[in-house]
């Protein structure tokens, strides 16, 4: 009885949250979208469908709920290489806290790399450089509620730093998970990214008015930076275990996910273990909401092509598409080490390739 009074609080709150929240999910654009492209190879490979299932470190940057079930301190460090010399880098850490409970921190940084300054007149460059790095700092804490039912929150600190301007702000995520129990299902939920609209600020937009005949001097000035939204996220999914035992188990997570400032998208994941030891994944994005018209339909009636609705039909968050990665998890004096590795397919952009590294203390 105890357990069913706090799954239906549990609900009632979530109910209170969604309300006020909706708004967030309207069509206005948001910025901070490094927010919204996570952390961890395991994750990725999957599609991004990791609502549910999510576990470990990785979990921070998915669902602070999954960290409640580490139970001896663990960490990993993941690195992405992006497109156009970038870089994202993630590193988590998780500490048990109690019997039922999980104190984690984890920092992600979006690095641009250096950037040549040009101008109107020197177009090829001037010989100057800039950068464009984001940053986020979490502390999550996560506690299994009920033999079923596990809770946790994220506040974290962002600071976008575009060259000699910044916006420093805010953010909450609060995700949930609930073991059915049959065939190991679970159903997840979280809400990311929800803080107050952020703008940049520094020394180097303020400038000075040139005077003209009615000034005597110039007057000092300010451009202003228009308010942006965090990209608030909304996700909720299952994992169910459709083969389980020794020595192979098979998971397929499905998602359901709103991006504020994008339609409604879905994800589905699949995960083979061998003896929780060696791991195969694939996963791809389903777009709810596509848009099959290419510039030649607009012009005039065709077929639609073949190739765009594929595009368009198997694209996830920022139009990611198919994704597959492998895992191994294997004892190394004492410790539990795990290597994960993805790759994952951009319709307009070149491939990402990100490697994770994990252990466990």
């Amino acid at each position: 009885m105890k357990s069913k009074r706090l799954l239906t609080v549990g609900l009632l709150v979530l109910a209170a949250l969604c309300t006020p929240l909706a708004a967030r999910l309207g069509g206005a654009g948001s910025s901070a979208s490094f927010l919204t492209m996570g952390g961890g190879a395991r994750p990725i490979s999957m599609g991004c469908a990791y609502t549910a299932m999510a576990n470990g470190p990785d979990a921070l940057y998915w669902n602070p709920a999954g960290i409640a079930s580490v139970k001896t301190p663990s960490a990993s460090f993941g690195q992405a290489i992006l497109f156009a010399g970038m870089l994202e880098e993630n590193l988590g850490v998780v500490f048990p806290a109690g019997p039922t409970g999980a104190i984690g921190i984890q920092a992600l940084a979006h690095l641009s790399g250096p950037i040549e300054v040009t101008t109107i007149e020197r177009q090829n460059g001037t010989g100057n450089f800039y950068t464009a790095n984001n940053y986020a700092i979490g502390l999550s804490y996560a506690r299994q509620m009920t033999d079923k039912f596990t809770a946790g929150i994220t506040i974290k600190a962002i600071d976008l730093a575009l060259d000699q301007v910044s916006a420093v702000g805010w953010a909450v995520d609060v995700g949930a998970v609930y073991n059915i129990g049959i065939n190991n299902l679970r159903l997840g939920f979280v809400l990311q990214n929800f803080g107050p609209d952020m703008a940049y600020k520094g020394n180097t937009l303020g400038f000075n008015t040139k005077k003209d005949t009615l000034q005597k001097k110039d007057i000092p000035a300010e451009f202003i930076s228009e308010p942006f939204r965090l990209p608030f996220t909304f996700a909720g999914g299952l994992a169910i275990d459709l083969v389980e035992g020794s020595p192979s188990r098979l998971t397929l997570e499905a998602d359901f996910v709103h991006l504020g400032d994008q339609s409604a998208k879905g994800a589905i994941g699949l995960e083979y273990a061998l003896n929780e030891m060696f791991f195969l994944r694939t996963g791809f994005g389903l777009n709810t909401a596509p848009n099959l018209k290419s510039d030649k339909d607009a012009n005039q009636a065709s077929t639609p092509d073949v190739g765009l609705i594929m595009r368009e039909v198997l694209s996830n968050r920022n139009s990611r598409g198919p994704s597959a990665g492998l895992g191994v998890r294997i004892p190394v004096s004492g410790y539990k080490v795990a290597v994960d590795y993805s790759f994952e397919w951009h319709w307009y952009l070149s491939p990402v390739h990100r490697a994770s590294l994990g252990i466990e203390f």
